[in-house]
């Protein structure tokens, strides 16, 4: 037989039981303070802070007009044996370089890269290089390495300097008919034929300009580029087609280093990184 007390007993005990339950259920179902929010938002919003400004792979391109000074080559041996230098000034009249650059933005400041261009030059007459009634046709590749420094990377407008070296290579065909002596106070017509090749290095590469950032991609600006060079190596043909005799090989006449200036203004469209 299970006494009062007995019951009495268990019946309390069940009922601080219960009362600790309601008691913990309902600390769990009581609402966040301001400050416990905060804290569990921050912390499962935080994640890994990226490095800010643009890194990584660049193209651009840019349509351009140039001129140039110095000399296409010095001391040269004309046909009449007389000495004769070939300034770029008479020469040539204006050309339209097109030039490209791919590189990488290393850092948002520094791009590492190289540049490229072809330009097609409109040549002047001249008694040298392009005689009167002469087809003369002449075009010209450079190409390589650019360093480059961002002022402002991460701005609407960000202004750069970049400083380069290089190859060029100037080909020139000059076609036309001249009169060539066969004999003591005898000439007859013919045709010439001549192709040549002037190369050397860019001994320095200045550029300047800025992106105007049009989307996040893309940007739009101006370039200015001043460069000096020296055309080292000079190679071609020439071919004589004498009318009744037939063609005869001609030889370049030997040349000293033409030194000379290249400079280019344009526009430019980029595709920075993301």
């Amino acid at each position: 037989m299970i006494s009062k007390n007995s019951s009495f007993r268990w019946t309390l005990s069940l009922a601080v039981a219960l009362g600790v339950a309601t008691s913990a259920w309902a600390q769990d179902s009581e609402p966040l303070t301001e400050t416990e929010t905060e804290t569990r938002t921050t912390t499962v919003m935080t994640e890994p802070v990226r490095p800010q400004g643009r890194m990584g792979p660049e193209f651009a391109v840019s349509g351009n007009v140039g001129l140039g000074a110095g000399y296409v080559y010095k001391d040269g041996l004309s046909s009449t044996g007389t000495v004769e230098s070939l300034k770029i000034t008479e020469s040539a009249k204006v050309s339209i370089p097109i030039i490209a650059e791919l590189g990488f933005r290393a850092t948002p400041n520094f791009y590492l890269g190289v540049w490229g261009s072809w330009e097609k030059v409109f040549t002047k007459e001249n008694p040298v290089s392009c005689p009167t009634g002469f087809d003369c046709s002449t075009h010209q590749w450079r190409v390589g390495p650019e360093v480059r420094y961002h002022l402002a990377p991460d701005a609407g407008f960000d202004p750069w300097i970049g400083l380069g070296v290089g190859l060029e290579i100037l080909k020139s065909h000059v076609e036309g008919t001249t009169q060539v002596p066969v004999a003591p106070g005898v000439v007859v017509p013919a045709t010439v034929d001549t192709r040549v090749t002037d190369r050397g290095p860019t001994f320095a590469r200045l550029a300047l300009g800025a992106d105007v950032r049009l989307t996040r991609a893309l940007a739009v600006g101006p370039i200015i580029t001043a460069s000096i060079g020296s055309y080292t190596v000079r190679t071609g043909t020439q071919t004589l087609d004498i009318t009744g005799v037939g063609e005869r090989p001609g030889v370049l006449a030997r040349v000293d280093d033409g030194f000379h200036a290249l400079f280019t203004v344009g526009l430019r469209l980029a595709v920075l990184p993301l």
